[in-house]
């Protein structure tokens, strides 16, 4: 019933205010045509009493000239039958004043004032007196009253003919097409084939045109209609098989909130944290930094970093050890994101990358390590060395450079054999280590040739007490075997940093220079190059 009316509802409309506007037209014309019929007929009136007063002006002339009562009297009753004449009145300048009028019965007393002057009927132009003629109103209003109601009568048919014809031809032409689309495409339902019928007698309007626009669109409206039903089933899809990744992937998928505590995760987190006793469910609202990293710092800091980029950003972690176990690393990837309520949270992915930093930690420690001595190779050595040379601050000492080159090794590789000569240098690079501290640098540059690094070296003659010890300690016994044992020294060359702007090349040739001067001298000893440019050589006797 509802959807009845308010498909009716455009036509009743219409048609109330045809109506309406019919009505006040019909009103404004009828007091149009009363004003212009009460003006018409007032003009009217004045003329016909005009023409009365014409025709009995010459009685009334002689009425006033004769001074005879009578005869006025007469002409004043002859003029007060006529309906037009409400009161009539004559006098002349003798002093006659006759008067006749109608009773009064109506609202409207008459107002129209009439005086025509009476001349001497001898013709001398003299006035002699006057005929006052006043109009009847009531006449007036009922002829006024007569026409308005005729012309309004006509007024209202015409109109009410044209606006019935008006709303049949509405109807025919407009309202019945548009209700016949409108009620069939209220039943048509969205991405069916049904289509709209054509109008036959509204092809070529803008009904016609509307018809074919709305069987245009809904044609579109199917295609999207496949369209989107083809990429929900898509979504669908896409949907289970991420739900199936989110499931079953042994990767650790999360979702932390602003503070970094975890509002969702896989079943596999807490396997890949090393917590495989927990379920994803036990993990919601705990400190994920805190839960499960050695330094939870570092995943904060990449929580802060993602939030003030906007990207995603990568770093490998190590999870917080639960006893004697090697450690576990993960690669966590994190990224930011807002919810629906514009609530800061962060997505990640963690994934157990312990075997990559396991042997990444072993290639660089073959890569920077002898293979034989298991000390630094020169190009680490030397990375070290310059980061401490261009880090030193004025408070700090200077490092300290110590070339090694072992005395007699050639010898004892060409009597013994290469093996031999290995068991030498791993022995030589053992009694190195005995001889320095722990933050102190060791690096083999090649062949029986080392290197030996003094950080913040307190002095001089610090440099020179492990210079002395090293050559000592070298200068002891090697054995080979339970019956052969061999006897070695070394030579070496130190040289200071004496000011920040010296590089490591000069470093090495100060050194170098040195440690050669004290082969020179015959072996096993040290030699120093002082900062006024002198080279202080000690050479220490084997067995000493």
């Amino acid at each position: 019933m509802t959807n009845t009316m308010k498909k009716h509802y455009l036509y009743h409309k219409l048609a109330r205010s045809v109506f309406w506007a019919a009505l006040l037209f019909a009103v404004l014309t009828s007091v149009f045509s009363f004003v212009i019929e009460f003006n018409r007929s007032s003009e009217k009136a004045v003329i016909m009493i005009n023409q009365l007063i014409d025709t009995v002006e010459s009685t009334a002339a002689i009425a006033a000239y004769s001074n005879n009562s009578t005869i006025g009297e007469d002409v004043l009753k002859g003029l007060l039958r006529n309906d037009v004449v409400h009161e009539v009145r004559l006098s002349n300048v003798q002093g006659l004043q006759l008067m006749k009028e109608k009773p009064q019965d109506s609202d409207f007393p008459g107002q129209t004032k009439i005086i025509r002057a009476l001349y001497s009927p001898f013709g001398d132009a003299a006035i002699i007196g006057h005929l006052t003629v006043i109009v009847e109103t009531q006449y007036i209003l009922r002829e006024a009253r007569y026409s308005a109601l005729v012309n309004a009568l006509n007024s209202s048919l015409l109109i009410g003919i044209t606006a019935l014809i008006a709303l049949l031809m509405v109807r025919s032409s407009f309202s019945r097409p548009l209700m016949k689309v409108s009620n069939t495409l209220h039943a048509i339902t969205a991405g069916e084939r049904e289509r709209l019928e054509s109008l036959p007698r509204n092809q070529d309007d803008e009904l016609g045109q509307l018809v074919t626009d709305i069987n245009s669109l809904l044609e579109a409206l199917q295609e999207k209609f496949k369209v989107e039903h083809t990429l929900r089933e898509e979504i669908e899809m896409i949907e289970h098989q991420l739900r199936n990744i989110f499931e079953t992937t042994s990767a650790g998928i999360f979702l932390l909130d602003e503070t970094g505590r975890l509002l969702t995760a896989n079943p596999a987190l807490s396997k890949v944290i090393g917590l495989p006793h927990l379920s994803h469910t036990d993990l919601r609202g705990q400190d994920f930094a805190e839960l499960a990293f050695a330094e939870p710092g570092l995943l904060h800091k990449l929580m802060h970093i993602a939030a003030e980029q906007g990207q995603s950003i990568a770093q490998d972690l190590c999870l917080k050890n639960r006893g004697e176990a090697p450690d576990i690393w993960v690669h966590c990837l994190l990224s930011r994101q807002l919810s629906t309520m514009q609530a800061l949270r962060f997505e990640g992915v963690v994934y157990d990358v312990t075997d990559r930093i396991v042997a990444e930690s072993s290639t660089r420690h073959e890569a920077d390590h002898d293979s034989l001595t298991g000390l630094f190779r020169r190009q680490a050595a030397e990375r070290q060395l310059i980061r401490l040379i261009n880090t030193r601050t004025d408070k700090e000492n200077p490092p300290v450079l110590l070339l090694l080159d072992l005395d007699y090794f050639k010898d004892v590789n060409d009597t013994y054999g290469h093996e031999a000569g290995d068991r030498v240098l791993i022995e030589a690079a053992t009694r190195f280590q005995s001889c320095i501290r722990t933050s102190d640098i060791v690096a083999r540059l090649g062949g029986d040739e080392f290197l030996i690094v003094l950080v913040n070296c307190a002095s001089p003659e610090y440099a020179q007490h492990i210079a002395r010890n090293i050559v000592t300690a070298i200068g002891k016994p090697i054995p080979l075997s339970s019956t052969i044992s061999v006897q070695l020294g070394v030579s070496i060359g130190i040289a200071v940093e004496d000011s920040q702007e010296q590089t490591l090349e000069k470093l090495y040739n100060s050194a170098d220079l040195a440690m050669y001067e004290v082969k020179h001298q015959g072996r096993n000893g040290f030699a120093m190059i002082g900062s006024d440019g002198s080279l202080a050589v000690e050479i220490i006797a084997v067995g000493a």
